[in-house]
């Protein structure tokens, strides 16, 4: 049987091309990456190498050899990915989703539901989040659009508008409702990890300028001693009473500015995580 750091020593001489480079990767003595080479050749009973004064390379069966060594190397490591991805999510809920909104609403539901589970939370892109779902790297996601996929099971979670976020003298404050174009090319205060609707508002208002703060508090911070414009949305105010404080909120009136949210996964899990949808 060949055992893996053969392989691996195979390999590292394919890459660097030398027995000193490949031993200097390996933080291995070049003695003893030369009797690796010479143990897998008894092993496989062929010669893997020309051997020239000062020179060893890799004959054509050694390259083939070399690939082979590669290919189950690369195996073993998405092996040994898959299950510590599997056990995780044996103990673990780890929700993707397309903005932070959905999660504020879900989150507490999710807790209180499995209390023996830790749950994480990430904010991605839709395609990671659909390859991260089928790689068993998310338990859940949320998308803003349900996906057409027979393997998934998929029900509505709920919907958000977007709000202007302004103060009472701000010349917008007695309008009942805004479009993008209104505010296209005014500041904003943004908090940094808002998923899919940074694309849109810097679609939307191409010649705005968006301050981005890491930190959902310090937003709020910034948004209660400034002037600037900012965003909330219908979750937000109504989850976070703090955004109320000296300021206006009006609703945009465009279609972009409106999403509903819908919670999603594998169909093979749906039982597992039926008490959740059944909540919703």
């Amino acid at each position: 049987m060949i055992e893996l750091y053969l392989l691996e020593h195979l390999q590292a001489f394919s890459k660097y091309g030398t027995l000193s480079a490949a031993a200097e990767h390996l933080h291995i003595a070049q003695p003893s990456l030369s009797r690796s080479m010479q143990k897998l050749e008894g092993i496989l009973n062929v010669t893997l190498f020309e051997r020239q004064k000062n020179r060893i390379t890799l004959n054509e069966t050694g390259k083939l050899a070399a690939e082979y060594a590669k290919r189950i190397l690369d195996q073993e490591a998405e092996m040994e990915r898959h299950i510590l991805t599997f056990d995780r999510s044996r103990h673990t809920l780890t929700i993707g989703s397309c903005a932070p909104g959905p999660l504020m609403e879900l989150l507490p539901k999710t807790t209180g539901l499995f209390p023996n589970m830790t749950v994480s939370s990430a904010i991605n892109t839709e395609d990671n989040l659909m390859s991260g779902l089928k790689s068993c790297d998310y338990s859940l996601i949320i998308l803003p659009k349900a996906p057409d996929d027979k393997d998934l099971y998929c029900i509505k979670h709920c919907t958000e508008h977007l709000y202007l976020s302004i103060t009472p003298f701000h010349p917008a404050a007695s309008y009942q409702e805004v479009t993008f174009a209104d505010m296209d090319g005014q500041n904003f205060i943004m908090y940094a990890h808002v998923g899919f609707w940074e694309s849109i508002v810097h679609e939307k208002m191409p010649h705005s300028k968006f301050f981005k703060q890491d930190n959902l508090d310090a937003v709020g911070e910034l948004t209660h001693f400034s002037d600037l414009p900012s965003f909330s949305s219908s979750i937000t105010l109504k989850t976070m009473a703090s955004r109320h404080d000296n300021r206006i909120h009006i609703p945009f009136s465009d279609a972009e500015s409106c999403a509903t949210y819908y919670l999603i996964c594998k169909k093979q899990d749906q039982t597992k995580w039926n008490p959740l949808f059944k909540l919703l």
